[in-house]
């Protein structure tokens, strides 16, 4: 062929990418060229702009990546020896150290707290405190104290009947369970590689 390929008499997008690319045989080449010296706006403005882009695309090419960033980049996915399987937590028993129903408050403590019992706990070298406060109703409010190090890490968990309650101590170790159902309850209280049973409290 000759003639540049055209759409009507100009030319099409392949022949003059093709052109641009440097793609064309030499008498494909020339009959192009001396379509774009004729007084042909359309064909100009087309090769001016897919000129343009190619010049953008060329320059966007990103540089080829360094082997050896490459290589980190890629260790980076390489699958892992197994997994160590988690240590299981060790269960322990709290100890009870007061408890204001069998250690009953001196008078003048007892009307200050009113029905308020109170409980402290040794949990290994760690401590938990509870207050709990009948509500009316048939319910109480717990409020406790962990004294750890890190408060934050440990879990309380309270079954009352059919009803099971977490409560997750603040960076002071406070934390409170409201409307919880008087009788008898279980206390469980989780920290790091540990499991504390209380066993059953009467609220």
């Amino acid at each position: 062929m000759t003639e540049p390929r055209a759409t009507g008499r100009h030319l099409d997008t392949r022949t003059a990418l093709d052109y641009l690319e440097d793609m064309l045989p030499a008498q494909r080449r020339r009959a192009v060229e001396e379509h774009l010296g004729s007084p042909c706006p359309d064909c100009h403005e087309r090769v001016r702009v897919f000129g343009g882009l190619i010049e953008t695309m060329r320059g966007d090419l990103t540089p080829e990546v360094p082997a050896t960033l490459r290589e980190r980049a890629l260790a980076v996915f390489q699958p892992i020896g197994a997994r160590v399987p988690l240590r299981r937590r060790v269960e322990a028993a709290a100890r009870l150290l007061f408890d204001s129903w069998t250690a009953p408050l001196p008078a003048a403590a007892r009307r200050a707290v009113g029905e308020v019992r109170r409980l402290r706990f040794a949990l290994g070298e760690d401590a938990l405190e509870l207050e709990c406060e009948p509500e009316g109703r048939g319910t109480v409010s717990v409020r406790g104290w962990l004294r750890s190090a890190d408060p934050a890490l440990w879990r309380v968990e309270l079954a009352a009947r059919a009803e099971r309650r977490t409560a997750l101590p603040d960076a002071h170790g406070a934390f409170a369970l409201d409307r919880v159902p008087a009788g008898r309850v279980r206390l469980t209280v989780t920290g790091p590689g540990v499991r504390y049973q209380l066993g059953a409290l009467t609220l």
